[in-house]
């Protein structure tokens, strides 16, 4: 890769690329949380705008953690089969406007002023039939990859972001740590995980995570990656894209709808939103009880981690809603 991009240099190297006319006038900020990659809103004079993505070898809200930058291809690739195999759906991810392999560079259109989905559920106000669109997608993303998943499998060999991501799922969470956890939260959840056959399920899964191999999947699939334009769900941040179990996917999305439990003043609406989006992916990719049951475990452990792990979410920052999400991921886990 060439030398990295910056605020700078951005708008000149858009118009190299076709995109933008003129430079001058140029506006640059950042856009959503840039965890992962380098990630910037550019406006041009006439008020047209791009989001561009740089894979950079540090992750950029976690530079301690150094990754191949080879995740944007994933990527990018990740973006070209839901084009070809999923037209029906292809307005689901963000359209891509420009992808430069050796620098690492995609640009896509702008959703700037579409809310997140977390957002939504957090304020109790998530449409069941956006969350039946999204399950839709990965039904159907999973059903039109199952047939050559070894050969997509070589294509997606995102290992490095894989396991990443899963030990901060699987494992970091359930080993001592140093993660600031309050001391009353720490001891409730050393209780809990001590209950028979919980942490036998969670290695369970963690081992299904690794060697599962059904199908492409987004491997991401949280609110905070879904903005909803128009009532339709528009999924972001494929980076961790691979070929793996697809019960992992709705599992992560189960989770994020259930987990407003904790806080939510009727739980109506989040019953109506899970019922949808696993209507949604039974409508797309047929009913599968044993799928759904390891997505439910799933998404009990993406509940747990996300209470006691290193990327807790605001929404269970008070210590009483992540004890109440404990006890509900425990619940997904059979414990």
């Amino acid at each position: 890769m060439s030398a990295a991009l910056d605020d700078a240099s951005l708008p000149a190297y858009l118009v190299r690329a076709g995109l933008v006319a003129d430079a001058r006038g140029a506006e640059v900020t950042p856009a959503g949380d840039g965890n992962i990659n380098w990630v910037r809103r550019v406006r041009d004079a006439r008020g047209h705008t791009w989001v561009v993505k740089q894979a950079r070898g540090a992750l950029e809200r976690f530079p301690e953690y150094r990754v191949d930058t080879v995740r944007m291809v994933f990527e990018a690739r990740f973006l070209e089969v839901v084009r070809a195999r999923l037209p029906a759906h292809a307005g689901v991810p963000p359209r891509v406007l420009h992808f430069d392999e050796p620098n690492r560079v995609l640009v896509m259109e702008d959703l700037a002023g579409a809310p997140r989905l977390d957002a939504l559920l957090a304020e109790e106000r998530a449409d069941p039939a956006t969350l039946e669109a999204l399950g839709a997608f990965l039904g159907a993303l999973h059903a039109a990859t199952r047939a050559d998943a070894g050969a997509l499998a070589r294509a997606f060999a995102n290992d490095e972001m894989r396991r990443l991501h899963g030990e901060h799922i699987f494992t970091l969470p359930y080993q001592p740590n140093d993660f600031p956890i309050e001391p009353r939260l720490r001891a409730l959840a050393d209780h809990v995980l001590a209950r028979a056959g919980l942490r036998a399920r969670i290695a369970e899964l963690r081992e299904r995570y690794y060697a599962d191999g059904q199908a492409l999947v987004h491997g991401d699939v949280q609110p905070g990656n879904v903005l909803v334009q128009d009532g339709r769900p528009r999924l972001l941040d494929a980076e961790i894209a691979h070929v793996g179990d697809p019960a992992f996917d709705l599992g992560q999305a189960l989770a994020h709808v259930h987990l407003h439990r904790v806080h939510a003043r009727d739980t109506a609406g989040l019953d109506a939103c899970e019922a949808a989006l696993v209507r949604g992916y039974q409508g797309a990719a047929g009913a599968n009880e044993k799928l759904e049951t390891r997505a439910r475990g799933y998404a009990g452990v993406e509940i747990l981690r996300r209470s006691i792990g290193a990327a807790r979410l605001t929404v269970l920052g008070t210590t009483a809603r992540a004890e109440r999400a404990l006890e509900l991921g425990a619940a997904l886990l059979g414990a």
